[in-house]
């Protein structure tokens, strides 16, 4: 068997693995790059040298100052500024503008997270009628820059590896920009007619709670939790315990049972059934719902977490982060059966009833997105938050005169933040984000094993067998609808891996300049207007805006086309074949 065949053979169980399982990417792409290695199809020092790629590099260090300007006033000010007057229109095109322009510079997944909050505390607008535009705005944002997202420092890092000259800072601009205002004024002028209008309520602590009171005489008084088999009902959870007016939550398989204790459940609330076997238990509903409120918070399972497809039983919930999942939504649907039974999926949103320590947990940002941020540890003031914000302006504005490296700039930045006390050493290991330097790394080597033994020529050659006769232009068009066909299926990140060695070697078998097919991968990898699934904004908006599947194919659609049309007409424009 030829090494194309392998390695095709090798990339069509990743791609069906992408889309089948729940295996984080990292581990699927790490996986088959061993397994090249073993079948001696790359060499240990290339395969090694590919995780200190200077644009992956680029991205982990963008990552960790992005964290310390979320610290300073810059997203909670633009925030704010979003809900200004009475036309739905004119506000869509403000969060756009806003989201998009920041989302240029700052992962736009920080920028979303910042502003889902403001969005969905405004009385104004549903928000359903504005966390589309949100999420859109920000990937279109992304295509500004070389640092707006990270399939574009990815396809930077393929070019580097190639050794063609590294794209620019603002090379993405000559399209990018057309493409941003095109999508802005399509989302003003469309979405408010194409979204749907769902009322957001605020829901009562019934809708998660069945509150039972311990009367005196009880024989469950001075028992734990345990002994008393409060933790083994079919449909509810024993969360928090009200005594004496002060909440205990989460609560220990320990913790002793008192009189007049007030045993909150979560789950089946429906379900009184599974407490009136127990003795002496008298339940109420909505009492103490002033308590119970405190300390909820709505978080989003983000698409890196290692909690995905797992129960909430089996990642010891409560023990691991101080907190206990009182509700699971899916999209507009609240997930029903017993709670610790639910396998949690990217995108889904949990209300959460936490304990002290749950925000001192070190690992929440690497899990959540929090539909209302909790308030960072140590805020920048405004002049700290001047400085910082200066400081990565002049780091950007000097690589992107060619007076310094992009790498070299960003290191600075980052090493004065930790001089400065903007980042500590803690924040700056939690943000380091080895998951996403696992999966780049080893796309980067899958993508050369790809290039070198044939296999991505054997693809080009399908690609050229179609679309030949319509010359460079029409291959262009191929390549840029394959790229957006795969990202219907599996994110952005492996849509870029996959798909850049394939336009290389297309453009390579047509004898042209490779930079025009190499933009449309990049510009093409963040086109995922059609799905909530594959891009991670998307996902983070699904349940706050109690959307379905065909509010994104509706809106996105219009928007898809526009963008393809845009991107296949000005990149030969700007990047000669």
């Amino acid at each position: 068997m030829s090494q194309s065949v392998i390695v095709l053979v090798g990339i069509a169980g990743l791609f069906i693995l992408l889309v089948k399982t729940k295996i984080h990417p990292s581990l699927l792409f790490a996986s088959l790059l061993f397994l090249f290695f073993l079948l001696n199809l790359i060499k240990v020092e290339d395969m090694l040298g590919n995780f200190v790629n200077p644009s992956l590099v680029s991205l982990i260090l963008l990552l960790v100052i992005a964290y310390g300007i979320n610290k300073s006033f810059l997203n909670d000010y633009f925030s704010r500024l979003i809900i200004k007057n009475h036309s739905l229109p004119k506000t869509i095109f403000r969060l756009s503008f806003l989201a998009g322009g920041l989302s240029a510079f700052i992962n736009n997944t920080a920028v979303v997270a910042s502003f889902l909050g403001p969005i969905k505390a405004n009385r104004r607008f549903p928000p359903s009628k504005l966390l589309i535009p949100l999420s859109y705005s920000a990937i279109l944002g992304g295509t500004l820059t070389l640092i707006g997202t990270s399939t574009n420092l990815i396809v930077n890092s393929f070019v580097i590896k190639e050794g063609l000259p590294p794209l620019g800072i603002f090379d993405f601009v000559y399209v990018g920009l057309p493409l941003f205002l095109a999508g802005i004024i399509y989302l003003s002028l469309g979405a408010p007619h194409l979204l749907p209008t769902i009322k957001e309520k605020r829901p009562k602590p019934s809708r998660f709670f069945l509150e039972a009171k311990v009367l005196s005489g009880s024989r469950h008084i001075g028992r734990t939790v345990q002994e008393n088999n409060f933790r083994n009902l079919e449909s509810l959870f024993l969360a928090e315990i009200i005594r004496q007016g002060k909440l205990i939550s989460p609560v220990t398989p320990d913790e002793i049972i008192q009189e007049e204790d007030i045993l909150v459940f979560v789950g089946e609330v429906s379900q009184i059934k599974d407490i009136e076997k127990f003795d002496r238990l008298q339940v109420f509903e909505e009492e103490n719902w002033k308590i119970l409120e405190k300390n909820l918070v709505e978080v989003i399972l983000s698409h890196n977490s290692t909690l995905i497809g797992k129960s909430i039983k089996e990642v010891n919930f409560r023990a691991r982060f101080d907190a206990v999942a009182v509700a699971v939504k899916r999209g507009e649907q609240k997930l029903s059966g017993k709670i610790g039974s639910i396998k949690l999926q990217p995108g889904d949103s949990l209300v959460l009833a936490v304990g002290t320590d749950f925000g001192k947990k070190e690992d929440l940002s690497s899990h959540f997105y929090f539909v209302h941020p909790l308030p960072v540890a140590k805020k920048l003031n405004v002049q700290q938050s001047l400085v910082a914000i200066s400081l990565f302006l002049i780091a950007i504005i000097l690589s992107a005169t060619g007076v310094i490296s992009l790498v070299k700039s960003l290191m600075i930045v980052l090493f004065s933040y930790f001089l400065l006390g903007f980042l500590s050493l803690e924040e700056i290991k939690e943000n380091l984000h080895f998951e996403l330097i696992a999966l780049i790394g080893s796309a980067i080597g899958v993508a050369e094993v790809m290039i070198h033994s044939g296999a991505a020529q054997t693809i080009a050659n399908l690609i050229l067998s179609v679309f030949n006769s319509f010359g460079p232009w029409g291959n262009l068009i191929g390549v840029f609808l394959l790229t957006q066909v795969l990202t219907l299926f599996i994110t952005n990140n492996a849509t870029a891996a996959l798909s850049f060695p394939i336009a290389y070697t297309t453009a390579l078998s047509l004898g042209v300049n490779p930079l025009p097919f190499i933009m449309v991968i990049a510009y093409g990898s963040s086109s995922n207007f059609l799905t909530p699934y594959s891009y991670q904004t998307n996902l983070m908006i699904y349940g706050p805006g109690n959307y379905r599947f065909h509010h994104y194919l509706k809106t996105g659609l219009p928007l898809a086309l526009i963008y393809g049309i845009i991107v296949c007409t000005l990149v030969p424009l700007f990047f000669h074949f």
